[in-house]
């Protein structure tokens, strides 16, 4: 993992953010906040600082990205070059623009698309917006953990090759690599089973954003054989909240992809670009490819973690039972999911607690039996202090007669297959639809996506039938602490939205 780092200690835009501050000129234009100076708001600067303030200009600056060689052109060169990605767009919508610029760029491509089930619901929000004809790719199901992994590559050989042979090929496919958990797919094997068949691969790598930049980690599926790939760079890649990365690789589909990203590119991002934004991703590029030792200091403190687990009574290390599920090769090491059932907690009711507690420890995710710490790029956290507070919330309220019953609704609670597709996403989406009681609608076809948070992996799509299972799940689901149902008409989903006079039997 060796890679060149010609120019990558220099962060463009960020220093020319900063010599545009320096230069200490008159603002009489927008942001109406007046970067701090002429009056404007003391409360707003008081609360973020006066360097926060004049650093947020507008868009259309000389130097800075408007003219030859400007400084946000040279931040997106370093950016591919970072990755060995042909181009790579900043993205100030988070990944999920990246979600929806990929799945309209694969409409350019064809109209038949094959997602991964367990996508993002952003995924499903590009379906809509392109009109594509999705079908499914389930994942591996970890039944005794409760959560989904990835595609093997067997089967989306499978199915490529399946539907190639009735001369209905599919465009493109579109897999999660990692998965919440950390779970690494085979994407050398699946890239070539896609190319093989004319489809192009898009990989939501959004939790793998750092990958590639130590000899420790898993290698980016920028340089894998994928064709697009997201990188959250906010989630372990160290920019702010709402940044991201969109990569399209050398391949044979960049030709045709490039414009189309483009396109979507212009359809998907605000006008009004957020400089700060923009120079997290400047900085955080620049950090990830050169200073390896923050990065070892954070795989060290993982380590540590999870040695400090193996050595707690009441818990263990999840991820060797991940490993044993077909399709998956490795486990991020900045991912820890700690498996909680020995201390007669579910995961949902250990991360609540944790919150909770006088000195409150926040997890990233819980599943009915493991919680998952994420150690950030640039992190060494007290992770004694975390097995401490992991026992300690073990013992809260223990036996108590509510965290019996909700420990066993955790632990019976599986996510069912969805009812089959009645309209395309788009179709349904558009369509006329109301509001009914959950109870009434069995049966009726969904307006609206709904997905049980965390993780936001979609349980029903717009166009498809309403089962009972499914809807009694998310009821469920609804009743959990730290959950929620999205798309849901109220909080306790009483309430689903329907297509009007269509009814499925």
């Amino acid at each position: 993992m060796s890679r060149s780092l010609t120019g990558q200690r220099a962060a463009p835009y960020a220093e020319a953010l900063q010599a545009h501050r320096d230069r200490n000129g008159l603002p009489f234009m927008i942001p109406g906040h007046s970067a701090g100076q002429s009056g404007g708001s003391e409360r707003l600067s008081d609360f973020l600082g006066e360097r926060a303030l004049r650093l947020d200009i507008p868009q259309l600056v000389e130097g800075i990205d408007l003219g030859p060689g400007n400084a946000f052109s040279r931040a997106r060169t370093l950016a591919a070059a970072a990755w060995d990605a042909r181009t790579t767009w900043f993205l100030t919508n988070g990944a999920s623009q990246g979600n929806r610029m990929a799945v309209q760029a694969l409409r350019m491509l064809g109209e038949r698309i094959l997602v991964q089930r367990s996508c993002h619901s952003s995924v499903y929000d590009g379906l809509v917006m392109s009109g594509a004809e999705p079908s499914y790719l389930f994942p591996v199901t970890d039944a005794e953990h409760g959560i989904a992994h990835g595609v093997t590559a067997a089967e989306v050989e499978r199915e490529l090759a399946e539907a190639a042979a009735k001369g209905d090929p599919y465009s493109g496919l579109v897999i999660v690599s990692p998965s919440y958990f950390g779970v690494v797919a085979d994407i050398p094997a699946i890239a070539e089973s896609c190319h093989r068949h004319g489809a192009a691969l898009v990989v939501d790598a959004s939790w793998g954003a750092h990958f590639g930049f130590h000899s420790e980690l898993p290698e980016s599926p920028t340089r894998q054989g994928a064709d697009v790939v997201l990188s959250s760079i906010h989630k372990l890649g160290g920019s702010l909240t709402q940044t991201a990365f969109l990569h399209l690789c050398e391949g044979p589909f960049a030709g045709k992809l490039e414009p189309a990203l483009e396109a979507a590119y212009r359809l998907t991002e605000s006008t009004s670009l957020n400089s700060l934004l923009l120079a997290s991703l400047d900085i955080a590029r620049s950090e990830l490819a050169t200073e390896g030792d923050a990065l070892a200091a954070s795989l060290a403190a993982a380590r540590e973690l999870r040695s400090l687990v193996d050595r707690t009574p009441g818990l263990r290390i999840a991820e060797p039972d991940f490993l044993r599920s077909a399709g998956a090769t490795e486990i991020d090491p900045l991912h820890v999911s700690i498996d909680v059932r020995g201390l007669g907690v579910s995961g949902p009711e250990m991360k609540t607690r944790l919150a909770r507690a006088a000195a409150p420890v926040f997890v990233e995710i819980a599943s009915p039996t493991v919680i998952v710490a994420l150690i950030g790029p640039r992190s060494s956290p007290d992770v004694s202090g975390l097995v401490a507070a992991l026992v300690r919330a073990g013992e809260t309220g223990a036996g108590s007669n509510r965290d019996s019953a909700e420990s066993e609704l955790v632990k019976r609670i599986a996510a069912p297959r969805p009812g089959r597709g009645a309209l395309t996403p788009r179709e349904a989406y558009l369509a006329p639809s109301e509001s009914v009681r959950a109870a009434e609608a069995v049966g009726r076809v969904a307006a609206t996506m709904l997905a049980a948070y965390p993780p936001g992996i979609p349980n029903v799509v717009p166009g498809e039938v309403l089962t009972e299972d499914t809807l009694a799940y998310l009821a469920d689901i609804s009743t959990l602490p730290s959950a929620y149902v999205r798309g849901a008409e109220d909080p306790r989903f009483d309430r689903v939205r329907v297509l009007i006079d269509q009814t499925i039997s």
